[in-house]
């Protein structure tokens, strides 16, 4: 273990550190975690008000406390996509030298990706309202492809001088208003057009055209193994580009599943063996922990990590895990566009899948019923709504088995932090000392 650790730290850490060192990768990645903060408040809501026990579910249905937790992840997580239109925006721009220009570029890449979100009018109430599905997780590609065609399109106006230049005396304020004036307008005409031009097409939105254009190839795959396999590696490939994977892959297995969990309910009622043994209990186990399995990274994080900054992570991504909520990782950590942790993002969900559905078949565990909905439960927890107590038993050794593809990627990581904060720690003590020796 310790001569993998070393070889990823030597050879695997410094390629995957000049990958994401590329302003455009820079840009997603520290925009996205510009947005920690909200995305753990939602998501700490979210595990509140989504565990799946009758009784407490009853309780926030009587107290109205249901409705009210749920107001904020409404208003977060679910707005992502909006969110990231303007961080990703605002924080490239001070990456590609642009750092007087970031509000105004922010704001201007923020109104695209509105423009680019479909819009209902209803004439006989006077009103018009957007469909929010678009501004969560479902529109953080467009909000990555608009945020960064805006940056480079108010480079190219700033660095050519096609601006509008303000006389002296003018407050800065103004001045940089209409400086941001000329390239806005072009932005915005251009994402006018594009929207017009998807108006035309029966995509009629940017979003459904990558949505529809990455699902009809998926279309002719059926539920078999290896057919699930290649569906969930495409899904947690999706999400490292930072497209919500799940949405492209649950409207395939969506009709599938919902077909399989009819006959695995009647065939549990009279006795019998559950004939579809790929359900979504299958499927909620390659997501043990959110998308990539990363119940094994998070608890490594929890258990292990040296790091100020994983430890103090971990107190927050942890119970979240077990809950099925990772967001702050992909995100926040960032997890996407993280070329270190790829490897186990993509190989870790395949590994507990293909040798759960081979203790299935063998007859060791007993297959999950496939109920939907219930992939918010921690590992045993959910194997035992699921109708298996084995299944459930599974899910803890497949707990283990992703903290141990995960610890040797991670173990990395938290050496470099580890190091980076030695540093840092460094050249704090040296700055303190050369205030003492002035100050004197």
């Amino acid at each position: 273990m310790n001569t993998f650790i070393d070889f990823m730290e030597k050879r695997f850490i410094p390629v995957a550190n000049k990958i994401s060192e590329n302003r455009y990768l820079k840009s997603v990645s520290t925009g996205s975690m510009t947005l920690l903060g909200v995305i753990m408040v939602g998501s700490i809501f979210t595990v509140i008000a989504s565990f799946s026990w009758g009784p407490y579910q009853a309780f926030l249905t009587r107290t109205q406390l249901g409705t009210l937790l749920n107001y904020v992840p409404d208003f977060t997580i679910d707005l992502l996509g909006m969110y990231m239109a303007f961080s990703i925006a605002y924080c490239g721009s001070d990456i590609f030298k642009m750092k007087e220009h970031a509000l105004g570029t922010g704001l201007i890449s923020l109104v695209s990706f509105l423009m680019l979100s479909p819009l209902t009018d209803v004439p006989e109430e006077r009103l018009a309202y957007l469909n929010t599905s678009y501004l969560g997780a479902k529109g953080v590609f467009v909000a990555i492809f608009v945020s960064l065609l805006t940056i480079q399109v108010m480079k190219f106006f700033v660095k050519k001088n096609f601006t509008i230049r303000m006389p002296q005396g003018v407050p800065e304020m103004v001045t940089k208003s209409f400086t941001s004036l000329v390239p806005a307008v072009v932005i915005v005409l251009f994402f006018g057009i594009i929207k017009l031009l998807f108006n035309l097409t029966r995509f009629e939105t940017a979003t459904d055209f990558i949505y529809t254009l990455l699902q009809q190839p998926l279309q002719s795959l059926t539920a078999t193994l290896p057919a699930f396999l290649v569906l969930i590696l495409i899904s947690n490939l999706l999400w490292f580009f930072g497209i919500h994977g799940s949405m492209t892959v649950l409207p395939i297995l969506m009709p599938i599943f919902l077909g399989y969990l009819v006959g695995n309910t009647e065939a549990v009622s009279v006795g019998e063996t559950i004939p579809h043994v790929i359900n979504f209990g299958l499927y909620d186990l390659a997501c043990l922990g959110g998308s990539g399995a990363t119940i094994g990274l998070v608890a490594n994080m929890f258990f292990f990590s040296k790091s100020k900054r994983y430890r103090a992570f971990s107190k927050i991504v942890f119970p979240s895990g077990l809950f099925g909520v990772n967001e702050p990782v992909i995100f926040g950590m960032p997890l996407m566009l993280n070329v270190m942790l790829l490897i186990p993002f993509l190989l870790t969900p395949l590994v507990i899948v293909s040798l759960g559905y081979l203790l299935i078949s063998i007859g060791i565990i007993t297959a999950p019923i496939g109920i939907l909905g219930a992939g918010s439960l921690p590992p045993l927890v959910h194997g035992i709504v699921q109708g298996s107590l084995s299944f459930g038993i599974y899910e803890i050794i497949a707990t283990l088995l992703s903290m141990v593809i995960y610890f040797p990627f991670f173990k990395a990581l938290d050496n470099q932090a580890v190091q980076e904060e030695v540093v840092a720690n460094d050249l704090n003590e040296k700055k303190a000392e050369g205030r003492s020796v002035n100050e004197a």
